[in-house]
């Protein structure tokens, strides 16, 4: 199995342990194959959910979200990797496009 089938496989995986189905905005998965445990995601994030947890994939860790994610996107949207995406509650994953409106009221773009 090449790498790009592994991130194939990674993407189809159930995303969002622990969520409930009522919850109503999407939530952070991370990719395992795709991060790096930089802690970008971790220092970005603005209710202290993600972790860096140890891994078999790389000596550093790789991230995990818990169920307390808002959704607000800067993890996914600061990580240099994209190793981090958003799915919606349906599992769909949230449109790129939407990334690069936030990114730019977060930068200030407008």
């Amino acid at each position: 199995m090449g790498s790009g089938e592994n991130i194939a496989a990674a993407q189809e995986e159930t995303p969002l342990k622990g969520v409930s189905a009522a919850r109503k905005r999407a939530a952070a998965r991370v990719i395992s194959e795709l991060c790096t445990g930089c802690r970008i995601c971790v220092q970005t994030c603005p209710s202290d959910c993600i972790t860096i947890v140890e891994s078999d994939l790389n000596f550093t860790g790789i991230a995990q979200v818990d169920e307390s994610c808002t959704g607000c996107n800067i993890c996914a949207i600061d990580c240099p990797w994209t190793g981090v995406e958003m799915l919606n509650p349906d599992g769909s994953r949230k449109d790129e496009v939407e990334y690069e409106r936030q990114l730019k009221r977060l930068r200030g773009y407008q």
